[in-house]
């Protein structure tokens, strides 16, 4: 069965939004029409599709701060992140796949051990 998901650590980029990507599985002879993504936390939104698939493997979608982020900067910690994949088979039908994936948001150079150890630890408290 075709699908994918997301990678479980997405890098908030210098613009305060997210670059979404993961991994896929495709079925022999299936065509990836469009991936819709989106990522929310709090009071902010990225939402963002992609077209075009140089790699069968892994899907990365190049987001526009403007168009595809809603609301304040991501912060590093916790997010929720969604996906529907439209792919047409090798018989030529259109089928869709979804997934909804916890993921973990760090900021860009700052070492990613140290954030998801004070997560860990705040979320003892």
């Amino acid at each position: 069965m075709s699908g994918g998901n997301f990678y479980p650590e997405l890098e908030i980029n210098d613009h305060g939004c997210l670059t979404p990507a993961g991994p896929l599985e495709l079925e022999k002879g299936e065509k990836i029409l469009r991936l819709d993504a989106w990522i929310w936390q709090d009071s902010s939104a990225c939402m963002s599709v992609q077209r075009v698939f140089p790699d069968r493997t892994s899907w990365k979608i190049t987001t526009d701060p403007h168009e595809d982020h809603v609301g304040p900067s991501f912060k590093p910690g916790a997010a929720v992140a969604m996906a529907l994949m439209v792919v047409e088979t090798a018989m030529g039908e259109n089928e869709t796949y979804h997934w909804t994936d916890s993921v973990f948001l760090y900021e860009k150079g700052k070492p990613l051990e140290v954030l998801q150890a004070a997560a860990k630890s705040s979320a003892m408290v």
